[in-house]
């Protein structure tokens, strides 16, 4: 099967880095579909700047992907802002060894306090303090302008349109429930 590689969406600003690897292995290899390489390659490129993105927003804030992500899953739960660490262990997909050393780090700092539930002293509530719902709104607030503004180059209906095809292609890889739980 020949591959005809188009780059129509990106006529209008040039060829990239991604078109050009593209046409090279349509050249070298005319006998396989090599479209995919335009789309996953630029995803791929795109995740990696924004994660580069939000790692020195969240340094310049004095915090990290790790706190933030804890953080943010307590406040989302809504008040009294708490979850029992078994429930944050799986929705941050971490062992329970490594959820209770990231407990340890956000306890010290008193953005979290932690309490043995009064019926059954294997579990652990983790609640967040007024010092954490302080800090987590900050940061979020600060992100999500932020990452909008990354985003503004795309006007309002092609930010749907993008958002409502990725939400097709994510789908295909995990359960739409599991964002639910993480950032």
């Amino acid at each position: 099967m020949t591959a005809e590689v188009t780059t129509t969406g990106s006529d209008a600003i040039g060829d990239d880095g991604v078109d050009r690897v593209e046409q090279a292995w349509a050249r070298e290899r005319p006998d396989i579909d090599v479209s995919s390489v335009g789309i996953v390659t630029r995803i791929w490129r795109i995740a990696r700047h924004l994660e580069r993105e939000r790692v020195e927003r969240l340094a310049e804030l004095g915090t990290d992907r790790v706190t933030l992500d804890v953080l943010a899953m307590l406040r989302r739960a809504g008040k009294p802002y708490r979850m029992t660490a078994g429930r944050l262990s799986e929705a941050a997909l971490i062992t329970p060894g490594g959820i209770s050393n990231r407990l340890d780090k956000l306890e010290r700092s008193g953005l979290v306090k932690r309490s043995f539930h009064p019926k059954d002293r294997r579990r652990v509530d983790v609640q967040l303090t007024r010092k954490g719902v302080k800090l987590v709104d900050e940061v979020v607030s600060d992100i999500m302008d932020h990452e909008s503004r990354l985003l503004d180059i795309l006007a309002g209906d092609d930010q749907a349109e993008l958002r409502r095809l990725l939400k097709i292609l994510l789908a295909q890889f995990e359960d739409p429930a599991v964002g639910l739980e993480t950032d």
